[in-house]
């Protein structure tokens, strides 16, 4: 039995028939504990009619007919019943119980329906008259437990009929609509994989799905998972057709410069064109190691080594470097930032992050003006603040800076020998060391990057 939806409702059924067959049995079995308050009136009845049959066998042929009649009323429904004159006196040859006995003589002496005293509950005794106005007294004792037969008899009797087949219609019809709620999601869930494993990634399924239960949770679940993926399938198909397209351009000139090269020009000419291949070639190979680290990260197979790292000797180090590059253009770049800030890092990661991120500001800002780099301790975190003087970038960009092949404006990008991986590295490298970063607009112009790092202690 592998259909879920199956299962519960055997189960649900099941559970129903169990709790109804012990709910019937429990109160044929309370009904037979004598005498019941709501019973008493018809035990009063039942005696009296007992009792006239019982005075009729006697009457007619005596206490042998008395005998035989009160055996098979033992026989059949398991009551015993004694006659007694109206002086008490058994009528029957039999012995009688003492306790019947003294159940007589209270019915005589009150003239009313009398029970046992004490012990057992199953007794009565009462006056009863015959027909021609003798007075006799009738005592019974009733079965503490009903024959087997007349338990299966009693259980059965009327319920087995039509109300039985339209309660268990009813139940069933029941127990088949909430076992319906209860999988109808789970089959909805189930088919909304299987179009997604056959590459429907646009597949979501949290709105067919109502209520705040676990099926529900678990479908917002399926649609966070199949977004993520989505956007991970997607990023990778871009990162390709980046790839794709930043690598034929360094080939295109690479080919023009090796056709330059064969027509066995000038030796000039020979000597640019072997020089742009040159160039070419470094500007792939920095890419293509760029886009090997890049990779790593994106996998989570980089190896990293974290050691403590004198943060405030490594910006040092960055700035004077920057300043060399950024002195052609009547730039400079100047460092706001303490001695003795160590942080737990890698020393390789943490410099091509930073490295990437000033160079990028040194690259942008406008001419004769300056690249600020600061540092800020805040509380357990350590915030490295790069601010330059340049155009800036539009709003609806910021987000996309640290994408991978990302360029503000391609032709300006290229002109400088940008490949649009420095930044989408150093994010990478940041989150490497559970710290974060952001890109933003400064209100009086210019680009901000700011890095938080944790102190880490």
């Amino acid at each position: 039995m592998r259909s879920l939806f199956l299962k519960i409702f055997l189960y649900f059924l099941l559970i129903i028939l169990l709790v109804s067959t012990a709910v019937i049995v429990l109160t044929f079995f309370r009904d037979q504990e004598f005498p019941p308050l709501a019973h008493q009136n018809f035990a009063r009845t039942a005696i009296a009619e007992y009792g006239r049959d019982a005075i009729r066998a006697f009457e007619h042929d005596g206490s042998e007919e008395l005998d035989e009649f009160v055996g098979e009323l033992q026989r059949k429904s398991g009551i015993h019943l004694v006659l007694f004159n109206h002086q008490a006196q058994p009528l029957t040859r039999e012995m009688i119980p003492r306790r019947m006995q003294h159940m007589a003589q209270r019915a005589l002496r009150s003239g009313e329906v009398v029970f046992p005293m004490m012990g057992r509950r199953n007794g009565l005794a009462s006056l009863v008259k015959s027909r021609a106005g003798k007075t006799y007294i009738v005592a019974m004792n009733l079965p503490e437990r009903p024959p087997k037969q007349q338990l299966f008899k009693g259980i059965t009797h009327g319920f087995l009929g039509w109300q039985l087949l339209i309660l268990l219609a009813v139940t069933a019809s029941v127990c088949y609509f909430l076992a319906r709620s209860l999988t109808a999601p789970i089959s909805q869930l189930r088919q909304a994989t299987r179009k997604f494993a056959a590459g429907d990634l646009s597949t979501r399924i949290g709105k067919k799905i109502k209520g705040k239960n676990e099926i529900s949770g678990l479908a917002g679940d399926f649609d966070d998972m199949a977004s993520k993926i989505e956007d991970l399938v997607g990023a990778q198909k871009r990162l390709l057709r980046d790839i794709s397209h930043e690598l034929r351009s360094p080939l295109t000139r690479l080919g023009i410069a090796l056709e330059l090269a064969r027509k066995q020009a000038s030796p000039e000419t020979q000597e640019k064109a072997l020089a742009r291949i040159e160039l070419e070639s470094e500007r792939m190979n920095t890419m293509i190691g760029q886009l090997l680290r890049l990779t790593r990260f994106e996998t989570g197979a980089s190896d990293v080594n974290f050691t403590r790292v004198d943060l405030h000797a490594l910006l040092v180090n960055m700035v004077q470097d920057a300043n060399f590059e950024a002195a052609a253009r009547g730039c400079q770049v100047t460092l706001d930032s303490a001695e003795g800030q160590m942080i737990n890092g890698s020393l390789d990661l943490l410099t091509q992050a930073l490295e990437n991120v000033i160079r990028n500001a040194v690259k942008y800002t406008d001419d004769n003006t300056s690249v600020r780099v600061n540092t800020i301790k805040a509380g357990e975190e350590l915030v490295i603040q790069v601010l330059d003087k340049g155009p800036g970038v539009p709003d609806n960009a910021l987000k996309k800076l640290f994408d991978p092949f990302y360029r503000v404006a391609d032709a300006r990008d290229r002109k400088t020998g940008g490949t649009g991986i420095g930044l989408a590295i150093a994010e990478r490298s940041i989150k490497l060391h559970g710290g974060t970063i952001l890109a933003e607009n400064c209100p009086a112009g210019g680009l901000k990057v700011t890095i938080v790092l944790p102190l880490n202690d």
